[in-house]
């Protein structure tokens, strides 16, 4: 009995030391806020489904919001895709990716009309402003302004 005793001392000791230590220690890549969302689109040629986002994407209300807050970048369907994605298991694919090409919302897949790309497009937003405290839309309009200000002075 005073031999388990011992042991269960000498465990609890063991696992209190361990208990100090944390993974915090290692290095970790720095979270820096983007300016832009990057729109990571996955395609490939002859894809009816991938010609039809695309002219979706070229509508006005989806390509004013890319171009203010998106960084559109295209990909094949086979190429190297960043570290940590799933590769995609059709065309078109659309990943949204934040600092460190961290995913902010599912990935879009399929064609879109331009309420649909429009609904993923918000989220994208949405999802930036609740991960990095960071409205992009309110950011653009001050910028405007600030531009505007300048401008007529």
């Amino acid at each position: 009995m005073l031999r388990f005793k011992q042991l269960m001392l000498s465990l609890m000791t063991i696992f209190l030391l361990l208990g100090c230590f944390s993974d915090d220690e290692a290095p970790q890549k720095k979270r820096v806020t983007p300016n832009k969302i990057t729109f990571l689109f996955v395609t490939q040629p002859d894809c009816p489904a991938c010609d039809y986002l695309e002219k979706s994407m070229n509508l006005d209300r989806p390509k004013d919001l890319l171009n203010k807050y998106f960084d559109v970048k295209k990909l094949y369907y086979g190429e190297k895709l960043p570290a940590g994605i799933t590769p995609p298991n059709g065309t078109p694919t659309v990943y949204f990716l934040g600092s460190n090409d961290e995913i902010l919302v599912e990935p879009m897949v399929g064609q879109r009309d331009e309420e649909g790309l429009m609904e993923y497009l918000n989220d994208a937003l949405l999802e930036f402003k609740n991960t990095y405290r960071v409205d992009l839309e309110k950011l653009k309009r001050e910028e405007e302004n600030a531009t505007t200000q300048l401008s007529t002075t």
